[in-house]
């Protein structure tokens, strides 16, 4: 289970934080991913009028804050309703924070204080309380201001924070005593008592070490996988206090929970094609600790060289993959998948994939793509800025035709899972249809139909190598003797095309599919002669769209003969005409076998590749043209 690994990862921080202060292992780096980020920070000075604490507003400062420094500011995610834990919070809506800040966070402060014997800092938040208040709408506004003046970058990554100077001295929020007493509460009580609920077990199995433990708390859990703070949410007759019962956290392992929770939101968070994930490692051994360190180590290490070089190779997803793929198995991988509420931050999980070994991220990102990429057919296959690019694999072609469907496909590929035929033509054709429309209607951009078959191509190579799409691997394509036939050089080059499904075996397995695949290049010539006549293809309305079954593809077929026949004479492509004849027609009657996405899609590729099988002269032609 992934929750125990997050705790190991809890256990190997804790082991590192010694030499911290209890409430300081509660404290979260606001934007961990950033090298340095601001912090508006509201100044107040303290002074001593008699004896009596007198506090004043000073105005806004700006800091830089960092890995080294951000503890001071004692800053924890808190709710969307009752705001943060303490007063430092993320910059934005200035007039919602103030708010909370005045009419929430402050009146809970000073609650606190009333119950604790900090007599000193209970008179200088009195007296900070009175002058927040006095002071709102112009702190507001110069907060607003200050904001105002910021890159639209820095708004999405500055923090709101508050600095009390007593004796010309500055005081942040960790300095102050009842802050640390709230920030040890909030990661130890506050997993036992939250929404005015006390939810509390005793004598029973912590979910994760699987000990009896004296006590069990219902609220430890650092991730908010589903939201309790409204009656109706939790089992146990729906009364909150039990909800120790749906996931029981030992006190123990609670903070070790968190630890490794933040470390890995901090450091081990990634983005696979717009999908968040986090990387969880687990060592085969769940006691060595040494082989964990060292995993958490090399995955560090390569998400930052994955980072910095991604750009430069190649996205950075797959050059993660790839550096994975190079290491041992002496650890494995947790995916985590997952969607967060923006609002309460729950997290969905979407796809939980355990115990990923890297000799698995080795087949599917460098011993597969390494033979499906060798085809000569993905050589220069589409143009950036005027340059050829050749087509390489990646999870991105992928995701080409699983964009509403990718975390299925993500999980059928890592797990080696069989995939549908029928559900994986139904996603080419899918596409295919959705850009052929773009680009009649001359709807913007539109990749082109050529392009998207040999990513389709590409496609189902992979799969077929991965093991999760069947096909007829016995197939041989039996080559007609044709030499009694004579033949006129100007005719169709018959050659390439047998070459060509000599070549593409997997992609080709059927006769019943080469002769569909012929169809299609036929339609190809004469659409090419049309376009070369009539300046235009009236014969492409013929098509329906690309949505064809056997019996309008025969029709599509005779029409076509009849059509070529018009345009070059009875005995044109005589060649092609008797291969069609051998491989669609004496085999329509299979074509049942496949379904209509299947069939059309074979047949827009043979449209697609009809151009690499013209014959010399035919190519001279279209170039004189």
């Amino acid at each position: 289970m992934q929750d125990k690994a997050i705790s190991q990862i809890g256990e190997l921080e804790q082991k590192i934080a010694v030499d911290k202060e209890p409430y300081q292992l509660f404290i979260e780096n606001m934007f961990p991913k950033k090298g340095n980020y601001g912090m508006a920070i509201i100044v107040f000075c303290i002074s001593k009028e008699g004896d009596s604490d007198v506090c004043r507003y000073k105005g806004i400062d700006l800091e830089k804050v960092n890995k080294a420094n951000f503890l001071k500011f004692a800053y924890r995610k808190g709710s969307a309703r009752g705001g943060d834990i303490t007063f430092t919070t993320k910059l934005n809506e200035v007039e919602t924070k103030i708010n909370t800040i005045k009419d929430i966070q402050l009146k809970k402060l000073i609650k606190k204080l009333g119950e604790a014997n900090y007599k000193e800092e209970k008179a200088l938040f009195k007296a900070f309380q009175v002058c927040f208040e006095e002071n709102k709408n112009f702190i507001k506004e110069e907060l607003s201001n200050t904001y105002n003046t910021l890159s639209k970058d820095e708004k999405l990554a500055t923090g709101l924070s508050i600095i009390i100077e007593i004796d010309g001295e500055k005081k942040y929020l960790a300095d102050f005593n009842i802050i640390k007493d709230i920030l040890l509460i909030s990661g130890s009580q506050d997993k036992s008592e939250k929404y005015s609920v006390k939810s509390e077990g005793k004598n029973n199995l912590c979910s994760i070490c699987y000990q009896i433990k004296n006590t069990l708390h219902g609220f430890a859990s650092p991730f908010k996988y589903a939201t309790v703070d409204k009656p109706g949410m939790v089992s146990g007759f729906f009364e909150q206090k039990n909800n120790w019962k749906n996931y029981p956290i030992c006190t123990d392992c609670s903070l070790k929970f968190e630890l490794g929770k933040t470390f890995i939101t901090n450091n081990l968070n990634s983005n696979f094609y717009g999908k968040s994930y986090y990387i969880i490692p687990k060592t085969i051994l769940s006691t060595d600790t040494n082989a964990l360190d060292k995993a958490i180590k090399m995955l560090l290490s390569h998400k930052f060289e994955s980072a910095s070089k991604g750009s430069q190779i190649k996205r950075s997803e797959e050059r993660f993959g790839e550096l994975i793929a190079n290491e041992k198995n002496f650890f494995n991988l947790n995916l985590l998948f997952y969607e967060e509420d923006p609002k309460n931050k729950a997290i969905k999980i979407k796809l939980l994939l355990e115990e990923i070994l890297p000799s698995r991220f080795r087949k599917l990102y460098v011993d597969i793509p390494a033979i499906v990429n060798s085809s000569p057919l993905y050589l220069k296959a589409f143009i950036i800025k005027k340059e050829a690019h050749d087509l390489r694999f990646s999870f991105g072609i992928l995701k080409t035709f699983f964009e509403e469907d990718f975390y299925n496909l993500i999980q059928k590929v890592f797990l080696g899972q069989p995939l549908s035929k029928e559900v994986l033509f139904n996603k080419f054709m899918q596409v295919i249809r959705q850009n052929y429309s773009k680009i009649q209607s001359s709807d913007g951009y539109v990749e082109n139909t050529y392009l998207t078959i040999l990513k389709a191509h590409l496609t189902l190579k992979y799969f077929q190598h991965l093991g999760i799409i069947s096909f007829n691997d016995k197939y041989i394509f039996m080559e007609k003797d044709n030499t009694e036939v004579k033949e006129k050089k100007e005719s169709f080059d018959l050659e390439k095309l047998k070459a060509f499904i000599v070549q593409n075996k997997g992609f080709l397995d059927e006769n019943y599919k080469v002769g569909v695949f012929a169809v299609g290049i036929m339609v190809r010539l004469l659409l090419n002669i049309q376009n070369r006549s009539l300046s235009n293809t009236p014969f492409e309305k013929k098509l329906r769209g690309y949505n064809l079954s056997a019996d309008l593809l025969k029709s599509i077929y005779i029409e076509t003969l009849s059509k070529l026949s018009q345009y070059q004479g009875f005995y044109a492509y005589g060649n092609l005409r008797e291969f069609v004849d051998e491989y669609f027609i004496l085999n329509s009657h299979l074509l049942n076998k496949i379904s209509n996405n299947e069939l059309s899609f074979y047949f827009v590729a043979g449209l697609e590749f009809g151009n690499k099988f013209k014959s010399k002269k035919e190519l001279e032609t279209s170039e004189n043209i």
